[in-house]
């Protein structure tokens, strides 16, 4: 092992190389069991030969070189693992944070627009079918208490809030394919 450094500290190709071949796939299997990913562990590894080679004229290896190379390996990996970590944090909380905003934002202008865009659907309701529609709805009313109250029939009273209804649609559907795709989103 001592040529072997000695080799190093000279520049020798072979000595680098023989020693590639001897510890990639081992140092990759080491790696691997920290990360979990191979692409990782080749990176990983890649740049304990890396180093290695750059710091050749200086290395001074008091253990082996195998060992040397392992706690290389070792430090790298949990590096690595550590940066992911809090890339994933820092990207999951910025996600988190855009998406409330958004759908806050998105939330409040859609339903603040909504409620205007249904009391001018609303007011442009004829006067009868207006009223009967919020008896109906807002006032949770049964078909049989607003044909009594108003002194209709009960028929009546379902042509009124089919016909409120259809205008409605027609006035909302661009609010009702919003809140469709606001909906699907979430």
């Amino acid at each position: 092992m001592i040529d072997t450094i000695k080799a190093l500290n000279e520049g020798n190709h072979l000595a680098y190389e023989q020693l590639f071949d001897s510890w990639y796939e081992p140092l990759c299997r080491y790696a691997f069991s920290i990360l979990r990913d191979m692409d990782d562990a080749e990176d990983v590894v890649q740049k304990t030969f890396c180093k290695l080679w750059d710091q050749r004229e200086n290395l001074n290896i008091k253990s082996s070189i195998n060992s040397y190379l392992y706690r290389i390996v070792h430090n790298e990996s949990l590096n690595t693992v550590h940066q992911k970590t809090s890339h994933q944090e820092h990207n999951l909380n910025y996600i988190s944070t855009m998406n409330e905003a958004d759908n806050s934002v998105a939330e409040q202008i859609t339903a603040n627009d909504l409620q205007l865009a249904i009391d001018k659907a609303l007011t442009a309701l004829p006067l009868q079918c207006r009223r009967v529609f919020e008896m109906s709805r807002m006032d949770q009313l049964s078909y049989s208490e607003i044909a009594k109250e108003l002194n209709i029939s009960t028929n009546t009273v379902e042509n009124h809030v089919s016909k409120a209804l259809k205008i409605l649609r027609v006035e909302l559907k661009e609010f009702l394919l919003l809140c469709l795709i606001l909906q699907l989103l979430k």
